[in-house]
This record gives C-alpha cells, sequence and structure tokens, in this order.
C-alpha cells in the first residue's frame, strides 16, 4: 500500500520529502480532527495500527535514513487507521474527506479573524458537527444492520 509507494523514494530531493512530510502533516490533521468528535474510536484505531495516538515529532539527530523509515512508518499507521475508519464509518469518512479539502485552514483557526469572520466560522463548525452526527447515526444504523456492532 503506502509502504510500496514510498519505500523506494530518496529523502536526498527536498520536492520528494516535502511531499512525504505534506502527506503526513494530512494525515496527522485528519486523525487531530477525528479524535475530536470520536476520541475513543480513534484511539481504538490507532491501537490495532500499533500506533502512538500523539503527533508525530521528528528527532533532529537521527541519520536522513532513520528519519525516512520513521516518516514510512509512521505514514503507514495513521493510513491503516484512517483506512479502518472508512470502512467501518463510510460516512463519516465523507464529512471529514469534505472538511478536509474545503474547511481546514478555516475552521482550525475559530478566534482569527474579524467578529463577524469568527462569528461565520463558529456557526459552520456547529454545521459540521451536525453533518459529523449525521453521518454517525447513518454508519452506526448500517453497522446495526449488519450486526457488526452494538453501538
Amino acid at each position: 500500500m503506502l509502504r510500496s509507494e514510498f519505500c523506494d523514494v530518496s529523502m536526498s530531493s527536498p520536492t520528494v520529502a516535502d511531499d512525504l512530510h505534506m502527506k503526513l502533516l494530512y494525515l496527522e490533521n485528519r486523525v487531530a480532527f477525528a479524535k475530536l468528535f470520536f476520541p475513543t474510536e480513534v484511539k481504538l484505531a490507532m491501537d490495532i495500527a500499533h500506533a502512538e495516538t500523539s503527533e508525530f515529532a521528528g528527532h533532529l539527530n537521527e541519520t536522513p535514513l532513520m528519519q525516512k523509515k520513521g516518516l514510512l512508518s509512521r505514514m503507514q499507521t495513521l493510513s491503516k487507521a484512517v483506512e479502518m475508519g472508512r470502512r467501518y464509518f463510510p460516512h463519516c469518512s465523507e464529512v471529514f474527506d469534505k472538511f478536509m479539502e474545503d474547511d481546514l485552514t478555516d475552521l482550525f483557526y475559530l478566534e482569527k479573524g474579524t467578529p463577524e469572520e469568527q462569528l461565520i466560522k463558529r456557526k459552520r463548525f456547529v454545521e459540521l458537527k451536525e453533518d459529523v452526527q449525521k453521518a454517525f447515526n447513518k454508519d452506526k444504523a448500517e453497522l446495526h444492520r449488519s450486526g457488526l456492532s452494538s453501538l
């Protein structure tokens, strides 16, 4: 999966390294966002994926090869957790996808901007919470119908 996509990539290219860091940042942000709404489920998915739930922290004293291996390992683990979320909570994942594409930079900084902008952001965040709850209810109903969960 991701391992084959990135393992043969040389970190010597700044563009490739930046791309790797951007993909990792995307996954870290997505998991952090999901954790806002579903802390227990995210913790379980991360445990199953054998990951720590804390954000990635680079180790400055590591060799570039060790840094690359750490990035790739973290990326693979986060990808596995995100894929589990997609499998068991597809409707929630769609809401998260849309948020990551459209609203990420705006809503992470609710306190920034004019009072009017802050009000708009807060209203959008409330809408987002409602969208996530509706999606969760759909996912929960589908899991219940399939007999996979007692959520």
